[in-house]
């Protein structure tokens, strides 16, 4: 686009339309001229753009988005408003993509329109308040997302196959695991940092996370429960592999799992891994 910009000033300056104020842009009829000459040129370049972006664009919906912009108030109030809208919309796509679900917007622009027309402004201190119910809310549509509901059906069936599997120890809080060695010497306590090897799995076997080359520091004060959990199970040089229900871990989860030993680095632990995996 930067290309067709500095092609159609290029073309202004041949023509002599450095200004389009007063009589400089000449006639009605140059200036119909020049709005097809710049809408043939800008249209070429946008379907480039729109075509390169995803080949599966709706054009007629890109240009109702166009249009209306481009078209717009360009009154300083209605601007401002255009830009906060934009905004909006970007919070809209991000909690529908963290929820697994459409946002009523009907109800988040009523209650914005309240917020903003209220006469005395809310204070810091209640907006704080107001952020601090964010988080459990935003984690209950997480959890009420058709989504959610699919994989926590899915993870209990999981974990109900392997109480079949003899393989497999069940703990009192509902992980399961395989020892595939045993290791030596004391068991690791929750105040240890632990130097680990793993790799995270969906139930589905798809890979989400792993350590790497090397293994990984663990604070097990900092990792999710079911995790830290099976940890203190282990010692140095132990193998297992272990899954790890919902409740523990927000989704069923499978932990391939190798203690390496204790770190005595001075550097800080991993923090807060392994993380919840991405949304597929």
């Amino acid at each position: 686009m930067k290309k067709i910009l500095a092609f159609a000033a290029a073309g202004l300056m041949t023509l002599g339309f450095v200004g389009c104020n007063g009589n400089a842009g000449g006639s009605n009829e140059a200036m119909d001229s020049l709005s097809m000459a710049f809408g043939d040129l800008y249209g070429a370049g946008m379907g480039q753009q729109l075509r390169g972006m995803d080949s599966t664009v709706n054009m007629e919906e890109a240009l109702r988005g166009m249009e209306y912009i481009a078209n717009a108030d360009t009154s300083k109030n209605f601007m401002a408003g255009l830009q906060m809208g934009m905004q909006i919309a970007q919070l809209y796509a991000g909690i529908e993509q963290q929820c697994g679900m459409p946002i009523n917007k009907s109800l988040f622009m009523k209650h914005l329109r309240e917020a903003i027309m209220k006469t005395t402004p809310m204070g810091q201190e209640e907006m704080m308040a107001m952020q601090s119910k964010i988080e459990p809310l935003l984690n209950k549509a997480m959890e009420q997302s058709p989504k959610a509901i699919a994989n926590k059906k899915a993870g209990e069936e999981y974990m109900a196959k392997l109480k079949n599997d003899k393989s497999y120890t069940f703990t009192k809080s509902g992980i399961a695991y395989k020892v595939i060695n045993a290791g030596e010497g004391k068991n690791f306590s929750d105040s240890d940092v632990v130097k680990v090897n793993y790799v995270g799995r969906h139930i589905d076997g798809t890979e989400f996370d792993k350590s790497g080359e090397n293994p990984q520091p663990f604070n097990l004060k900092q990792v999710i429960p079911g995790f830290a959990e099976m940890i203190q199970l282990m010692k140095p040089g132990s193998k297992v592999t272990v899954v790890i229900p919902g409740e523990l871990a927000n989704e069923t989860l499978i932990f391939d799992i190798e203690t390496v030993g204790l770190d005595d680095t001075p550097k800080p632990a991993r923090p807060q891994m392994p993380v919840r995996p991405m949304k597929k």
